[in-house]
């Protein structure tokens, strides 16, 4: 997760989630809604073993550990031997019947057997980050490598095809850069809840008033899937700020927006994307699961 001085402005952190999330956008790294950095985002979670967001992040390693910890070689890093031994797992298993995770279900949570069994092939034996350092301590950048090295092997092998990443973000250096970004988050997502016990639920509150936007943006990408809608379409979709021009307030009332960027033809694929999800859903789950005021394009 190596950040140097031409990746940030002045050379300097910023000192907030939100200006760092600024800061890197503006140097073309994909928004945290962005299909490439979901699917990090998820890998990472069924690897610490916290795939629910209300989880609880695992502890550090102790700091007796992070104080004598020396990065193992690249050799050690590059090294397949677990890898290999999942690779023969796969070809002796139905890959249909794995149990899977991450907010679309496709990445199969046997992930995280080999990856711990890979940080124990190198005698280290904590998985999780090192929260109380800098996202790009050397421990932590070691155990981002290690998690990348990991990520490329589940979508080499096509566990994360239904998130049709895009082929432009797809780099190494990306990659690190969105798990350094979801660190930095993370950490001070900690901080909050030292300085406030009530802050997670506080939190909850305001994700709860957006849950009818991300539930539409759901619906619409995992239709956008069944459909196979080409990836630069499905895309648009991923983000839920962006693919509704209805907004809820406090008091439960929808309001329809005028939203000058939003076209008609984008529109009214929108409502047949919706339309086609109402029948998915309904085939899937049944004509009771379905109430047409949950999608929110037809209300």
């Amino acid at each position: 997760m190596k950040t140097t001085p031409t990746s940030l402005q002045n050379g300097l952190m910023p000192t907030t989630v939100a200006n760092l999330h600024s800061q890197l956008s503006t140097c073309g790294i994909p928004s945290g809604n962005s299909t490439f950095a979901r699917s990090i985002h998820d890998f990472t979670r069924i690897v610490l073993g916290v795939e629910a967001a209300n989880s609880d992040l695992p502890p550090a390693p102790p700091q007796s550990q992070l104080t004598t910890f020396v990065t193992p070689s690249n050799d050690a890093l590059a090294t397949g031997v677990i890898l290999a031994c999942f690779r023969s797992y796969l070809s002796e298993h139905d890959l249909s019947a794995l149990e899977v995770g991450g907010r679309i279900k496709c990445i199969p949570l046997i992930c995280r057997q080999f990856f711990v069994e890979d940080m124990s092939h190198i005698n280290v034996h904590y998985v999780s980050f090192a929260w109380g350092e800098d996202p790009d301590s050397p421990y932590n950048a070691w155990f981002a490598g290690m998690l990348w090295k990991h990520w490329t092997f589940a979508k080499n092998n096509g566990f994360l095809h239904k998130y049709a990443i895009s082929p432009t973000d797809d780099t190494a250096d990306i990659g690190k850069l969105v798990l350094f970004r979801w660190v930095h988050g993370r950490q001070a997502d900690l901080q909050k809840a030292a300085r406030n016990l009530n802050w997670r639920q506080l939190k909850a509150a305001r994700e709860k008033r957006s849950k009818r936007k991300k539930q539409l943006s759901d619906h619409h990408f995992d239709t956008c899937v069944v459909l196979v809608v080409p990836a630069p379409l499905t895309r648009i979709f991923m983000n839920p700020a962006c693919t509704s021009d209805t907004e809820e307030e406090d008091a439960g009332n929808f309001y329809r927006m005028h939203v000058p960027w939003r076209s008609q033809e984008l529109s009214q694929f929108a409502r047949k994307l919706d339309e086609a999800t109402v029948e998915r859903l309904r085939k899937e789950k049944g004509d009771r699961y379905v109430k047409r005021a949950k999608l929110l394009e037809l209300r």
